[in-house]
């Protein structure tokens, strides 16, 4: 079969969907199919490049956040559908939604992954409410998926979410996935040694880390555990700022997905704060590798699904009850280490392997309904 993925900026590094991206098309791949790429050429050389596109009011707003928007080419769009089998679109801007538009009319099947929440947006331009949310749900549904066949529903949640704003497409669960790298992950046997907590995400308004900050000023053995910020991102120096007023220093560090791993082998906790959020994926790679979540519970957080206990949640936005989960599990290593075990197991029945083949299971029943 031949997979046409179309995405702004698939080779994008410290992106969690361009990430999932490039790992499905690497399973793809592997699954014999052949796969080709349409996107903005940022760290890399797709199949059929195109240009950047500039949005004068939201330029440096979209470049804080790392990441870069293709500009749709008509002549280069449809050289790369008239190749293809299929298409994919993986995000809700132009680039995807004028693909999906021209590959109706040279009746090509298109499907799209639902990566994107509009709080994901509205949070970062400060206008996270329920009118502009729900405007960006009906955009969504009447221009950038409206001409998709079908939609992969990271979590049950989402699909729900779609149901409830009436997308016509037919929807099909599929996790992002966790790869086996982290799955096989060595993991340090003892707890603590020191007791570690890694809370890992891009330092942006929408991952709401700043609820850790004050979670870790109010927890009882604050000055026995070592706090690791794996990130970087537009509110550094803010966060800069609040690392001060903690008992002890907490590490704030961009880490390669390589050095992660091995940050991850010796942290004992990883705390989840994202309140809006379609899937966690640095959340389950760590809860893979052996660090037991702990996660915000919210109704648009599908990351929350993942709570396998009580002790695995706290309402998002909730510094005190965040502060004695983490007292909670500093004081009861024999079930860290426990649930540890359990995480890692329930972590093996969502890999991206087998995401990948339930994806190219869809793709199936679209070409051929």
């Amino acid at each position: 079969m031949r997979i046409l993925i179309v995405i702004d900026d698939f080779f994008n590094k410290s992106n969690g969907m361009c990430i999932s991206t490039q790992r499905f098309a690497h399973e793809f791949k592997k699954a014999g199919n052949e796969v080709r790429i349409v996107s903005y050429n940022f760290g890399g050389q797709a199949d059929y490049p195109l240009p950047e596109m500039i949005i004068p009011f939201f330029r440096k707003i979209i470049a804080k956040e790392g990441y870069h928007m293709a500009l749709p080419k008509n002549k280069v769009l449809k050289k790369a559908i008239d190749w293809a089998d299929i298409v994919a679109v993986e995000t809700p801007f132009p680039v995807s939604w004028r693909t999906a538009k021209l590959a109706k009319k040279m009746n090509k099947p298109t499907y799209g992954t639902f990566h994107i929440y509009p709080g994901n947006i509205t949070e970062t331009l400060h206008i996270n409410n329920r009118f502009f949310n729900d405007f960006f749900m009906y955009f969504f549904r009447e221009v950038s998926f409206r001409n998709c066949l079908a939609l992969q529903c990271p979590t049950d949640k989402v699909k729900k979410q779609l149901e409830k704003y009436h997308f016509k497409q037919r929807l099909y669960v599929i996790s992002n996935g966790i790869t086996e790298d982290f799955i096989q992950n060595p993991h340090k046997e003892k707890i603590g040694h020191p007791f570690t907590i890694l809370c890992i995400g891009r330092f942006s308004r929408e991952k709401h880390q700043e609820v850790l900050f004050k979670a870790m000023k109010l927890a009882k053995h604050n000055q026995e555990i070592k706090l690791i910020f794996a990130g970087k991102g537009p509110l550094k120096n803010e966060y800069q700022k609040l690392a001060k007023e903690l008992p002890k220093r907490p590490i704030m560090k961009f880490y390669t997905s390589e050095q992660l791993r091995k940050v991850m082998s010796k942290a004992d906790l990883v705390v989840h704060c994202a309140d809006v959020e379609i899937e966690g994926m640095a959340c389950m790679e760590a809860f893979a590798a052996g660090c037991v979540p702990v996660i915000a519970n919210s109704e648009l957080s599908s990351t929350a699904d993942y709570g396998l206990t009580k002790h695995n949640l706290f309402p998002a936005g909730d510094s005190e009850k965040l502060a004695d989960r983490i007292d909670y599990w500093f004081e009861h290593p024999d079930k860290l280490k426990k649930m540890r075990k359990t995480y890692r197991e329930y972590a093996k029945t969502l890999t991206v392997h087998t995401s990948a083949q339930k994806a190219l299971k869809m793709m199936n029943d679209i070409r051929y309904k």
